[in-house]
C-alpha cells in the first residue's frame, strides 16, 4: 500500500552548523516528509524564540505544535509518521 505524503504543515528552524539538525533533516528525509526549513541564524532567531523561549535549535513545527530537543523531535515523527 502507498502512502502518501501531502505537505503536513512541518517547518524545521536549523542551522547549517548545528549536528542535531543534521539528524533531525536526515530522519524527515528518511520518512520522506515535506517540510519547509527556515535558516534560524539567517532569518529566523526572533521566530525561534518566540516559539520556544529559547535559542536552541533544532525546533520543529507541526501545524501550531511545537517541538524542541532533537530526541523528542525525531521520537515524535516516528511514531507519526513511521510506517
Amino acid at each position: 500500500m502507498d502512502v502518501t505524503r501531502e505537505k503536513t504543515g512541518i517547518r524545521l528552524y536549523t542551522g547549517d552548523y548545528c549536528p542535531f539538525c543534521r539528524r533531525v533533516k536526515s530522519e524527515l528525509e528518511r520518512l520522506g516528509l515535506d517540510y519547509d526549513a527556515v535558516d534560524a541564524d539567517a532569518d529566523g532567531r526572533e521566530e525561534v524564540i518566540q516559539l520556544s523561549g529559547q535559542r536552541a535549535i533544532p525546533i520543529l513545527t507541526i501545524g501550531d505544535e511545537v517541538l524542541v530537543d532533537s530526541s523528542r523531535i525525531i521520537r515524535e515523527l516516528r511514531s507519526r509518521y513511521a510506517a
